[in-house]
C-alpha cells in the first residue's frame, strides 16, 4: 500500500495497517515517525507566537505570585524573560521536531509492558514501534482540529474531551486529568489495541482493557505531577 493509503487506512480500515506492518522493518516505521516531526514543526510554526505569549505571561504570573523574589530581582528576571522571548525559540523548535517520535517510542515501550510482561506475550518492540507510529497518524486529523481553535480563541487550552467541562480549579489535579481525558487520545489506545491484537494473534478486548488501565494510570500520574509543580509555582 502507498504511504496516502495507509494514512487513509489507519482512519478507516487500521487492521490493514497493522496487517502490512506488523513484521519489524525499520523504513516502515520512518515514514510516519517524520510525518510526525513535520507536524510537530508546522504547529509550532502556527502557534508560535500564541505559546510564546502563553509562557510569558505563565513565567511572570509565577514570579509576580513569589513573594520571596525582590523588586528589584524581579526586574532583573523580567530582562532576561524579555531576551529569550524575543530570541529564537530553538527549544521549542526542537521539542516540536522530537516529541512526536518520541511519544511514539514511549507509548510502544507501554504496549510492550502490557503485551509481553502482562498478557504474557512475546512480541519485538519494533513490531510495536511500527503498529504504535501509523497509529499516531490520528494526529494529523487532531493537528487540523485543534490548531484553528487554539487560533481562534487564542488560546493552548482547547479540548475534544472531558476538559470542556472545566471541572476544577486550573492546574488542580482534577482539573489536569480531565484535560487529558481526549477522544484522541482514547481513539490511540483503541487503535493499539487492534494492533495488538494482530501482532499477538489474539482478541482486541483484553488488549483494550489493559491498554486503557495502563494509560488511565499514566493520566493519574501525570495530573499528580502537574497538580504538584503548579502548587510549587504557586
Amino acid at each position: 500500500m502507498s504511504i496516502l493509503s495507509n494514512i487513509i487506512n489507519v482512519y478507516t480500515a487500521p487492521s490493514k495497517v497493522f496487517n502490512a506492518v506488523k513484521d519489524f522493518e525499520l523504513k516502515k516505521a520512518l515514514i510516519p515517525l517524520l510525518i510526525l516531526a513535520v507536524i510537530g514543526v508546522l504547529s509550532f510554526w502556527a502557534i508560535q507566537d500564541l505559546a510564546t505569549e502563553v509562557g510569558y505571561d505563565a513565567a511572570i504570573e509565577r514570579i509576580e505570585n513569589n513573594s520571596r523574589i525582590s523588586e528589584e530581582q524581579k526586574t532583573e528576571i523580567y530582562e532576561r524573560i524579555d531576551k529569550q522571548m524575543s530570541g529564537p525559540q530553538i527549544t521549542g523548535w526542537i521539542f516540536s521536531f522530537l516529541g512526536g517520535p518520541l511519544t511514539v517510542f514511549f507509548m510502544a515501550i507501554i504496549a510492550l509492558l502490557v503485551g509481553n510482561t502482562i498478557m504474557g506475550g512475546s512480541a519485538k518492540y519494533g513490531q510495536l514501534v511500527n503498529i504504535t507510529a501509523w497509529v499516531y497518524m490520528i494526529n494529523i486529523l487532531e493537528t487540523i482540529v485543534k490548531i484553528p481553535l487554539m487560533l481562534n480563541k487564542w488560546s493552548l487550552e482547547v479540548y475534544t474531551g472531558l476538559g470542556v467541562l472545566g471541572i476544577g480549579e486550573k492546574g488542580s489535579f482534577i482539573n489536569s486529568l480531565f484535560a487529558g481525558i481526549d477522544i484522541f487520545a482514547i481513539w490511540r489506545i483503541g487503535l493499539i489495541a487492534i494492533g495488538m491484537g494482530i501482532i499477538y494473534n489474539k482478541k482486541t478486548k483484553p488488549y483494550l482493557i489493559a491498554m486503557l488501565i495502563a494509560w488511565l494510570l499514566l493520566r493519574l500520574i501525570g495530573a499528580g505531577f502537574s497538580s504538584f509543580v503548579g502548587g510549587i509555582a504557586g
